[in-house]
């Protein structure tokens, strides 16, 4: 039993672990309906955060997503060095490109206050 549980915990933290490639602050071009996404995980899900609110990303393919709330297929480009450095959203036949500008923290709430009560103490 002890063995199970073992491999369920791995396995749920290697999934976490794969989808930090994507986190990051992703900006569109001027004029574009979205000005900005970040990309951040809760629990194993992949979650997309903009002014318009937050949902999440099901999983299609390698570095293919699906946004079901807007009907549009999520695509995140890599560079030579395997980094993902852009994303792709097609929704109502446009293609909005944003490039990775800096990346996000997933921080669970456990980990933001050790943190900031770990600051407060030095």
């Amino acid at each position: 039993m002890a063995s199970i549980m073992m491999g369920v915990l791995f396995s749920v933290q290697a999934q976490t672990n794969s989808l930090k490639d994507y986190f990051g602050k992703y900006t569109f071009a001027e004029g574009s309906p979205v000005t900005e996404v970040s990309i951040t995980a809760q629990d194993t899900v992949l979650t997309i955060n903009s002014a318009m609110g937050s949902t999440a990303l099901d999983k299609k393919g390698v570095d293919t997503f699906y946004l079901a709330a807007y009907d549009a297929p999520v695509v995140f480009k890599r560079d030579a060095n395997n980094a993902v450095v852009s994303i792709s959203i097609t929704v109502q036949g446009m293609e909005l490109v944003g490039k990775k500008v800096a990346p996000v923290t997933a921080y669970k709430k456990e980990d933001f206050y050790s943190e900031l009560w770990a600051s407060k103490c030095e």
